[in-house]
């Protein structure tokens, strides 16, 4: 079975030197939270304090087993923020990764009155 996860990735980062909190800063505008999309590819996400960041990952699992399916988006998605992370010279701290499956998302139809 195939199941699409939207996986949010928040750490904190580590050991910031100044050359990089000025270029985060300076690219700050494309990565607020009104850029925020989840994607193959990762949004980066965080705020002009430098303290805190997400990615935000779209993850396809092909897993019977919806359990094992989170477990392996919750790996991909740790995965890639690292190797972004890494990419962009920066470092940081996993704290939390929580995932929502977009199949069982069940969608409510308003009533109008």
């Amino acid at each position: 079975m195939i199941r699409t996860y939207r996986t949010t990735v928040r750490g904190r980062f580590a050991d910031l030197n100044d050359s990089q909190r000025t270029a985060l800063r300076a690219a700050q505008d494309d990565h607020d939270m009104f850029t925020a999309r989840f994607t193959s590819e990762g949004t980066f996400l965080y705020t002009s304090e430098l303290v805190t960041y997400q990615h935000r990952f779209e993850i396809v699992v092909e897993e019977e087993s919806p359990d094992d399916a989170e477990v392996i988006a919750h790996l991909r998605a740790e995965e890639l923020a690292k190797a972004d992370l890494d990419k962009r010279g920066l470092s940081g701290r996993l704290v939390d990764i929580s995932s929502v499956c977009v199949e069982d998302v069940k969608l409510c139809r308003r009533v109008s009155r």
